[in-house]
């Protein structure tokens, strides 16, 4: 099953994350990955340089990343990574729309390789391990949103509070969110 965070954060939070993800030893790819690629060790400084908007945080340390060549289209030759095999994360970062609003973003990672309760095949206890830090360190550091489901990271929360930032939930439409008190 499927393990989510989804978070509203602006650059300053979005650092402190990965400040804390940097002991974790993660490697960081890109959605697709040109062959021959050298993944950089994740820390505060890497994700400023990134210039996607979305990549995997892997954990190399529990396994392999597995990837396969796209054979068609326009990326055709790059490398996909496969999520239910590998140990990664897939992260997407908190980005302003047209109209400056706050797009929120989110840490997946798909933790059970089988729905099957009878076949006890899964990720690294260590993946979980590292999604239950990142989660402990979202309830204690953020703040919630109004309506619940996102974490508002400190900043992001400043800003909504003295500088009317608004917060919009990702996807065609997607609804607007508050701070919860």
């Amino acid at each position: 099953m499927a393990a989510k965070l989804d978070f509203f954060m602006l650059p300053e939070d979005e650092r402190a994350l990965f400040r804390l993800l940097a002991r974790h030893d993660l490697t960081l790819y890109p959605e697709l990955v040109p062959p021959g690629y050298q993944p950089p060790k994740v820390d505060e400084k890497v994700i400023e340089a990134f210039e996607g908007d979305a990549c995997y945080l892997a954990a190399e340390r529990f396994g392999d990343v597995i990837a396969h060549p796209l054979k068609r289209g326009p990326d055709k030759g790059m490398l996909e990574i496969e999520e239910v095999p590998s140990p990664v994360f897939h992260y997407e970062r908190c980005v302003r729309n047209e109209a400056g609003e706050l797009v929120g973003g989110r840490l997946w990672a798909e933790l059970d390789m089988t729905r099957d309760p009878k076949e006890n095949r899964s990720k690294p206890l260590g993946l979980r391990r590292i999604h239950d830090e990142v989660h402990a360190w979202l309830r204690k550091t953020c703040r919630r949103s109004d309506p619940k489901g996102f974490w508002v990271g400190p900043k992001a929360a400043a800003a909504w509070k003295s500088e009317g930032l608004v917060l919009r939930e990702p996807g065609h439409r997607g609804e607007t969110y508050g701070v919860w008190r």
